[in-house]
């Protein structure tokens, strides 16, 4: 009697495992084989030169996306600090950025996508308390591939400045701005990769009133989720003079460590 009820809680075991299986199987093969809804990427730079004088940057960078067929949604925040100090001087500010944007694009695959977009600004060197902005445009993709994506947007925004305090004869500012943006990336291998987006916002009215924004990125990724990352930012402001900023042109470069998931 104990063979068979030993016999029979076998048999059991067996038949249970072989339903229960293929569902873990199944299961296994769906966590693998489903994309990443969301993903994100943080990352920290910096830059140092020593000498007669001394300036330091350093930065950081973050930002999440979501992207399916019909909708992709993206948030990034970025954040930059300078000083300098020659010889014995005391060190003084040089650079004090924080950028956050935000985008939503309709249909991101397709070849002519949709888009909305908002962004809020404090730049020091710049002499911009703050800048808000938001518009509307749509993207044309030229190339799609597995390594290389190349694409171009236009964009209507509208635009308010507010700027520090302390600059005599200025007043808020808002802006109905043009917004071109031309972006490529591209793969060279597993490990390396290349980006560059510029931004040319003039006028709607003033074409001599414009703002430029320029970022190229070499990433170089030591595993699935760490890369180093070289990066070069150059700014120019037609209107930063007038603010009370030293230049029209700000540009710096940075190494730095990014994680990514």
């Amino acid at each position: 009697m104990s063979t068979i009820c030993t016999l029979a809680r076998a048999v059991a075991a067996v038949a249970i495992s072989a339903v229960l299986h293929p569902v873990r199987f199944s299961l296994a093969a769906q966590e693998q084989t489903a994309p990443r809804r969301w993903t994100g990427t943080a990352q920290a730079n910096a830059s140092v030169f020593f000498g007669n004088s001394e300036q330091r940057v350093l930065g950081g960078h973050a930002g999440v996306s979501r992207a399916d067929s019909a909708l992709e949604v993206s948030v990034d925040i970025q954040s930059l600090y300078g000083d300098a100090s020659i010889e014995d001087g005391p060190r003084t500010v040089t650079k004090r950025l924080l950028l956050a944007t935000a985008s939503v694009d309709l249909r991101p695959f397709a070849r002519l996508s949709p888009f909305v977009f908002g962004s809020a600004e404090s730049n020091f060197e710049k002499r911009i308390a703050s800048r808000y902005s938001v518009g509307a445009g749509a993207k044309r993709t030229f190339a799609r591939t597995d390594r290389t994506e190349a694409s171009v947007s236009l964009a209507l925004m509208d635009e308010h400045t507010v700027p520090r305090v302390g600059v005599a004869g200025l007043r808020n500012q808002r802006l109905t701005r043009w917004s071109w943006r031309g972006r490529v990336r591209h793969a060279f291998d597993e490990r390396l990769r290349l980006s560059h987006v510029t931004f040319w916002r003039p006028s709607l009215r003033t074409a001599a009133r414009y703002v430029v924004l320029s970022t190229t990125e070499l990433e170089y990724n030591l595993t699935r989720i760490l890369a180093f990352t070289l990066s070069f930012i150059d700014n120019y402001d037609s209107e930063a003079v007038r603010r009370g900023a030293r230049t029209y042109n700000d540009g710096q470069a940075l190494l730095g460590v990014m994680g990514s998931w």
